[in-house]
């Protein structure tokens, strides 16, 4: 998705605006507290003054939180399993401890999630790990010890405590958060998410209390004072190996019905938490559900927040959110709304509850925001909401490292938004609680996914960015990954190592081609290169692009330092595998681009070409070792959902709602890792192919020209394309157009006649079809016709272009565009509901009334569970009869939709050729 939101001119630090809010309630709009202005504090340096210096950027696979020690080294973990520690003076990796999870385990968020280290960790080497039991559905936590040789002996483990989860039912398991740390006074944080399925609730709250269903009820976990799930835990763990209870928690020890560990409760996934080391403030970024706009039978629109602890306290999920939005206490088996819940006065009457039945109230976190530009954070932009809590800074006058952040940020609160790609800077009033300004940070900075970030004893920040993609077993990888630190550099910048080689692997001896002339000093002074190919502590060459013969076989971690003419230095290293050469992994099917519909099942199949194992193509490859996974993209970022192994078969794209609106999309990531030869370690490849789906927002577009994305209540996804005028076009892309024979635009007439025409390539490429749309006669009509156009095969990019030979006077829009809808299978197989429609009639004049009926026939296994009828202009009704009257005249293609008990639908379509009566 294009997030297109309002960015801050200036580099400097600007208030907070005073806005007013509104919450849902039944019926009604209640305006919310006014946010305070304040002034902020001193300005901060420019963002040329901060530099990203690069220490992991190759081989990541979820990687998840990091530490850093006293001597420098970085520890970080990684979901699927893995310890490692990177030593910064060499960037020399070690695998500490490796967990060794399979892909059956890794299916949706289990793993490996939560590290810190202990207080004394120089001393004592202990770590604590959050990590999933392999064995049995829990999470355990547990303190491990690592030697002075960066390898952790699992034998070390000492536990202190584990708690159920709910694996295996339904996709409780996506919300598992995880984050560990550890607070100045010793006390060991944990935060661990609802573990409620957050996908069948149209996008609204887990309070699903029907039998058999309570991993859709965050009510059994965050809402319930008897469980650990949905919370914040502060415990202190003591040498032996338990932990005491420190005094001031949410419920005193022996208080029934509750869990004495428990610090804060009613949260959803407190995905990221961090300690100030001057107060004690706990420091929450919390996910919110998915909803794009309030709906008065439901609750507020999706939202998620900031949340500064200064003391313990309930923040409301699952029955309030945001500052203190009340959902509605909906009936999943009736489907009848109830009243409001009273977010002073919380009662969880859950059948699924253990816990007390009368709840603390809730309370409000320090930001808020959604999907739109926030009234009262406007400085937070558009977008995706993913928000990610990392560190507050605290400067230290002693401390002699001209790269420390300066004291400017002293006291200021660093957080991050994964779906948005930035870092920003809160200053905040530490005596009051109160957000005084939102400041940006390295703004001009590119960061793909940020996603973690801790100071170091040095005064650096040190970040991780979780690039693209997913790890899954060890053929996959994150694409663009990569761990960071982040220096100030006002008193000079370090040079910049960088360099590339024509091959990473290969059959000894293998000869290899270095090239560091993209090293550089940003300073502009002359740099010298020191190059060691073995990362032996010898330098081989001084070149800028020399060549180098591996004659061992073995794996080398080549590395480049170099040095600028005031002494400073970079490094950076790669890995050089000789003897073993990595496998060219790629999808003969599905093709990027392909459409297939959230819950259809698609064909795969998977290309390995190994120059030691052989190909697939031989019949040579292991095709047990090649591992398949599904994720639900949304937004910027993506879910994992299944994995699987094989060389060819079919993968379920799980539905996984996530509301109407949302910008969802099937991805595929295939892997391999090969067997390695005599004693050489093993490699991987992989490829990753995003797919395109049936049915979208128009306002998702890739690319667009002169055109707006307009919040509109009436819209589908409460948004709609405006202010689209003569030769305006918005694109897809990439798409492959096989198996789609036909388009509807969901479109709003506008004020002037208007043609939308189809191209592929670019926005005066091949035309595949057009339709026109006629002016408007009142506001809001919407039309709905369709378009032939035959598929065309191979990835290109789909543009909308709107041309007019009238351009209204007052500068209308020609129209509007909301939706769109391809007909046809796709790259899906057959395995869905297979839908016919007729209606009475296929035309008349305004005012007609239509009688629409239909069925479905459901795959072998599978039932019909739904039909709806989507009229085309802009109504909907359920059942699978229904009848409509067309008030306005104009094309429009009525569908009716089936869906199967898999979560599988299709749909058929049925146009109409409303005539103007006057004509």
């Amino acid at each position: 998705m294009t997030h297109e939101g309002v960015l801050m001119s200036s580099l400097h630090r600007r208030a907070v605006t005073a806005t007013l809010g509104c919450v849902v309630a039944v019926g009604a709009l209640v305006p919310a507290a006014m946010s305070a202005a304040h002034d902020g504090g001193p300005d901060h340096p420019e963002s040329s003054s901060f530099e990203k210096v690069p220490l992991v950027t190759e081989g990541l696979a979820d990687p998840f939180e990091l530490a850093v020690a006293e001597d420098g080294r970085v520890i970080f973990i990684q979901r699927t399993g893995e310890v490692k520690v990177v030593e910064q003076d060499t960037l020399r990796e070690t695998t500490a401890l490796d967990f060794g999870y399979t892909l059956d385990l890794l299916t949706q968020s289990d793993g490996l999630l939560g590290l810190t280290l202990d207080n004394d960790f120089s001393e004592n080497g202990w770590l604590y790990l959050l990590w999933s039991d392999p064995d049995v559905p829990k999470m355990n936590l547990s303190r491990f010890t690592m030697g002075p040789d960066n390898i952790i002996d699992r034998a070390s483990e000492k536990r202190l405590l584990d708690f159920t989860i709910w694996r295996g039912e339904g996709r409780a398991n996506s919300h598992m958060a995880g984050s560990l740390a550890m607070g100045p006074d010793g006390n060991l944080y944990v935060a661990t998410g609802d573990n409620a399925d957050p996908f069948d609730q149209q996008g609204y709250t887990p309070i699903d209390e029907r039998p058999g269903r309570r991993a859709w009820d965050a009510q059994a976990t965050s809402g319930n004072t008897n469980d650990l799930r949905g919370k914040i835990l502060r415990i202190t763990p003591e040498d032996d190996g338990t932990y005491s209870i420190p005094e001031g928690n949410l419920f005193a020890p022996g208080t029934e019905g509750t869990r004495p560990e428990i610090y804060g409760m009613g949260f959803r996934n407190p995905f990221r938490i961090t300690v100030d080391p001057a107060t004690n403030a706990v420091m929450i970024g919390d996910y919110g559900p998915d909803a794009r706009v309030a709906n008065p039978l439901r609750g507020p629109e999706g939202m998620v927040e900031f949340i500064r602890m200064t003391e313990p306290g309930n923040h409301g999920w699952p029955y309030c959110h945001a500052d203190n939005q009340p959902y509605i206490d909906y009936d999943f088996a009736t489907g009848i709304s109830g009243e409001a819940f009273d977010c002073d006065n919380l009662v969880n009457d859950s059948p699924n509850n253990t816990g007390l039945r009368e709840l603390p109230p809730a309370q409000k976190p320090l930001i808020w925001y959604g999907y739109g530009l926030s009234e009262q954070f406007p400085e937070l932009a558009t977008g995706g909401a993913a928000p990610t809590a990392g560190p507050v800074y605290r400067y230290d006058a002693d401390l002699d490292v001209k790269t420390k952040f300066p004291e400017s940020f002293d006291g200021h609160w660093f957080v991050s938004e994964y779906s948005r790609n930035y870092y920003k800077v809160l200053s905040l009033d530490e005596a009051t609680g109160e957000l005084l300004s939102i400041d940006p940070f390295m703004e001009h900075e590119t960061f793909v996914a940020p996603f973690e970030a801790e100071f170091g004893p040095d005064g650096s920040l040190y970040v991780i960015d979780f690039g693209r993609g997913r790890g899954a077993g060890r053929g996959s990888t994150n694409t663009d990954a990569g761990i960071y630190r982040i220096d100030y550099v006002a008193e000079g910048r370090r040079p910049v190592s960088s360099f590339t080689t024509d091959a990473d692997s290969g059959a000894a001896p293998l000869t290899v081609a270095f090239d560091g002339t993209a090293s550089h000093s940003p300073d502009g002074l002359d740099v010298t290169y020191e190059w060691d190919f073995e990362n032996d502590g010898v330098v081989d060459s001084n070149e800028a692009s020399p060549t180098h013969t591996y004659e061992d076989r073995g794996q080398f971690s080549a590395r480049l330092t170099v040095r600028d003419s005031d002494g400073l230095a970079g490094v950076s290293v790669q890995t050089i595998t000789v003897g073993n050469t990595r496998p060219e992994v790629s999808f003969g099917s599905p093709t990027t681009g392909g459409f297939a519909e959230l819950g259809d099942t698609v064909p795969y199949s998977v290309d390995v070409v190994d120059a030691e194992d052989g190909s697939t193509a031989e019949g040579t490859i292991d095709c047990e070792k090649v591992a398949v996974n599904t994720q639900l993209g949304h937004d910027t970022h993506a879910h994992p959902l299944a994995n699987y192994t094989g060389c060819s078969g079919t993968v379920f794209l799980d539905p996984a709602d996530h509301g109407p609106g949302q910008n969802v999309y099937p991805v595929l990531g295939g892997g391999y890792q090969d067997q390695g030869a005599d004693g050489v370690p093993a490699l991987a490849g992989q490829d990753i192919v995003r797919l395109q789906v049936r049915d979208k927002e128009a306002e998702f577009y890739s690319e667009g020209s002169g055109v707006t994305v307009t919040d509109d209540d009436s819209a589908r996804g409460g948004r709609l394309v405006s202010d689209i005028d003569n030769g305006d076009w918005i694109a897809f892309g990439p798409v492959n157009l096989s198996g789609i024979e036909g388009l509807t635009v969901g479109a709003v007439r506008g004020a002037a006649d208007a043609t939308v025409e189809v191209r592929v390539g670019s926005p005066t490429g091949r035309k595949l079809g057009q339709v026109k749309v006629a002016a408007a006669t009142g506001a809001g009509q919407v039309v709905s016709p369709s378009i032939d156009i035959a598929g065309e095969q191979g990835a290109t990019d789909l543009y909308l272009v709107v041309t007019s030979k009238t351009q209204p006077a007052d500068g209308a829009d020609l129209l509007a565009l909301d939706w769109l809808v391809f007909h046809g299978r796709g790259i899906a197989d057959g395995n869905a509901p297979v839908v016919t429609a007729e209606a009475s009639r296929g035309g008349g004049p305004a005012a007609l009334s239509v009688d629409l009926s239909g069925s479905a026939v459901a795959p072998e296994g599978r039932e019909i569970v739904s039909y709806a009828w989507d009229f085309g202009d802009g109504t909907t009704a359920e059942g699978q009869s229904a009848t409509h009257v067309y008030a306005e005249p104009g094309r429009y293609t009525a569908r009716l939709i089936a869906t199967d008990s898999n979560g599988t639908r299709d749909w058929t379509t049925v146009e109409l050729n409303v005539a103007d009566a006057k004509r």
